[in-house]
């Protein structure tokens, strides 16, 4: 999924991200400091989509029961 402009979504799924940042909270409060973000997940999302939005919780949990 190419980028939307929107970066409170998933550049993998295009759901919410619910990123703290995005929401104007303090990035240190956001739910992605207390997960780990594996290489192949960071594979997942679009080239053109690299550093523009945050990865949501639900992509982060698919990635990591599939590991298991």
């Amino acid at each position: 999924m190419p980028f939307s402009g929107d970066d409170s979504r998933c550049p993998i799924c295009g759901e919410k991200n619910n990123c703290a940042s995005v929401q104007g909270r303090e990035i240190e409060k956001c739910w992605c400091m207390q997960k780990v973000f594996t290489p192949d997940l960071f594979k997942q999302i679009p080239l053109e989509s690299r550093g523009k939005a945050c990865v949501c919780v639900k992509c982060v949990r698919q990635k990591k029961e599939g590991e298991d």
